[in-house]
């Protein structure tokens, strides 16, 4: 099976080398990985998902351990990777799937992390206060995008609030909080945080669990075989890669298919492989 193709010369790598290696940009590409996701956003939504899967198979693990470790800039407030990392940018796009949210959620202090930072006083103004720059002719994130996304993030993965344990025990001072940030963004240009926020709110009080379980059924078509001809879709009818736990099948015919492709990005982080 030949890999699926991105568009715009993206590969797996130069996604994978943007998201990890903040703030160096990937040789091959020398595009931001959020302007990277945003041509992602715009594939049509077969094509989303076999990218989702595609790009979860190969650095899910290695996003998940770098954005719970020690580096450096995940830590200086002073930086925009402080607020909204590379990691969880990406994140954000790959938690269309429910085999990611599951994987996400089994890290808590990833989410509690965010929670955290949402709760501190200051952190609007230190968010909007911190140097986006751009990179050459491509501008740079703009406050508005970024606090969008990562309530957006946030939203998503409270659809898994049952698989998270010791999710943060003051979650629910973020209500006064998001109900000022949705009146006072109600007017912005994409109102992606006033919808954002006023989402949170209904899911930290409790949201409808027949909504939850619909919005969830529609995360679950997301789901598709690795063989890109297939149109197999859903966890019920599809077998998921014991190694990456990411890449589904509809059965052991075009599992062993994909395998000569599959076999050189299943769980293989940042690395060159003859896949690229």
């Amino acid at each position: 099976m030949a890999p699926p193709s991105f568009p715009n010369g993206m590969t797996l790598n130069t996604i994978g080398f943007a998201a990890l290696k903040y703030p160096a940009l990937p040789p091959q590409l020398e595009v931001p990985l959020g302007n990277q996701v945003g041509v992602l956003q715009r594939l049509p939504p077969s094509a989303q998902n076999h990218a989702v899967a595609q790009i979860a198979s190969q650095y899910l693990t290695a996003l998940l351990e770098y954005q719970t470790s020690d580096e450096p800039t995940l830590h200086d407030p002073s930086l925009p990777q402080y607020y909204f990392s590379t990691v969880i940018c990406l994140l954000n796009f790959l938690n269309m799937s429910p085999d990611v949210c599951k994987r996400i959620a089994a890290h808590p202090n990833l989410v509690n992390n965010i929670i955290e930072k949402l709760l501190a006083s200051d952190f609007e103004d230190r968010m909007k206060s911190v140097p986006r720059p751009g990179h050459g002719p491509i501008p740079g994130a703009t406050f508005d995008d970024d606090f969008g996304s990562i309530l957006q993030f946030l939203s998503t993965m409270l659809l898994y609030k049952a698989e998270i344990e010791n999710l943060h025990p003051r979650i629910e001072e973020l209500i006064p909080k998001l109900r000022i940030w949705k009146q006072a963004y109600r007017r912005s240009r994409t109102k992606t945080i006033s919808n954002a926020a006023e989402r949170l709110v209904d899911q930290i009080r409790g949201m409808d669990p027949t909504a939850i379980t619909m919005m969830r059924r529609m995360q679950d078509k997301t789901l598709v075989c690795g063989v890109s001809s297939c149109r197999v879709e859903g966890a019920s009818q599809l077998t998921v890669c014991a190694v990456c736990r990411i890449q589904r099948y509809c059965g052991r015919e075009h599992q062993k298919l994909d395998w000569k492709y599959h076999k050189h990005i299943c769980n293989k982080g940042l690395e060159e492989t003859a896949g690229n």
